[in-house]
């Protein structure tokens, strides 16, 4: 198990696959993706990234599978969805989505394809996990797949926390 210092959440235990995880080269490259964009050229301490709003997401979810008693498998795909759901993300995130949409075809919460290739996929192998169901909660997909991608998710819930703390903007606290 490895502990993590956030920001936000105090300290992070990861473990399992999710710690596996955080070394591949896919959730690396998120240290260098900031979660605003250029956000930070307007608030200068909005320069936090990807990889420190994932640990957020997969922080909450693994709160949440606890407080819901889900456990196994099933919660082990959970947190390996939370810590890779921004890996689809390019660089200026959201800032030019539609630009790279339009290039590929993909938006960056469509990563099958980046899940099924790659240490990635070897992590997830490694811990017996289908790729592609990963992916389907990532997507929203699934009786727990709305816990990382619907409308009151772990996702929105990091994001809101953090974005209020690194801007100074007094929004999206969440208890």
């Amino acid at each position: 198990m490895a502990t993590i210092k956030d920001s936000v959440h105090d300290h992070i235990a990861i473990e399992g696959v999710a710690e596996d995880l955080l070394d591949t080269p896919a959730v690396q490259r998120l240290r260098r993706i900031k979660q605003l964009g250029t956000a930070e050229l307007v608030y200068p301490s909005a320069n936090h990234t990807r990889f420190e709003h994932s640990l957020g997401v997969y922080h909450l979810a693994t709160r949440a599978l606890e407080n819901l008693g889900i456990e196994g498998r099933q919660a082990e795909r959970v947190r390996a969805a939370a810590i890779l759901h921004d890996i689809g993300h390019s660089p200026f995130s959201h800032n030019i989505e539609g630009l790279v949409a339009r290039r590929t075809g993909k938006m960056h919460d469509e990563v099958g394809d980046l899940l099924e290739r790659g240490e990635v996929a070897r992590v997830l192998a490694l811990h017996d996990i289908d790729p592609g169901r990963v992916a389907g909660l990532v997507a929203g997909e699934g009786e727990l797949g709305q816990l990382v991608s619907g409308e009151l998710d772990v996702d929105r819930m990091d994001y809101l926390l953090r974005d209020a703390h690194h801007t100074g903007v007094p929004y999206g606290t969440i208890d």
